[in-house]
């Protein structure tokens, strides 16, 4: 059993001339999800230009919590009405930060993982601490 936060990657592809509806039933699923035990958050990405396929995340306090929201009766029926909205789901779980990098064989090394981190967070850090500081 996972103690540390565990996160859905979730992928869907908008199916022909349905991109409002999809778009709405995604803003439902978000809103579900703050009902349960252990949610810690969620997002939606939109695709690039010229691409379909929109990525949202699910984010839970651990696995328990993300197992009983995934298999809740709620999210089995909105699952169940955004059927025709989209193709090709693809689900995968990450914990820690391995998956903001990609899936396992895709991931840059660890090196550039750790510079990435470090450029995008430090600075971040820096303003609050400057900005927040006494």
């Amino acid at each position: 059993m996972s103690t540390s936060p565990v996160t859905m990657m979730v992928a869907r592809r908008v199916a022909d001339g349905r991109y409002q509806d999809l778009l709405a039933w995604l803003h439902e699923g978000e809103l579900l999800a703050t009902d349960f035990p252990g949610y810690l958050g969620s997002g939606v990405l939109a695709p690039p230009p010229g691409d379909n396929e929109f990525q949202m995340i699910f984010r839970f306090s651990d696995a328990t919590t993300l197992g009983a929201w995934e298999h809740s009766a709620s999210r089995k029926a909105w699952l169940a009405r955004g059927s025709d909205l989209f193709a090709g789901p693809q689900e995968r779980r990450v914990s820690g930060i391995d998956g903001w990098f990609g899936a396992a064989g895709q991931r840059p090394p660890r090196w550039k993982q750790a510079v990435a981190i470090w450029l995008a967070f430090f600075p971040v850090s820096l303003l609050f601490n400057f900005g927040l500081g006494p």
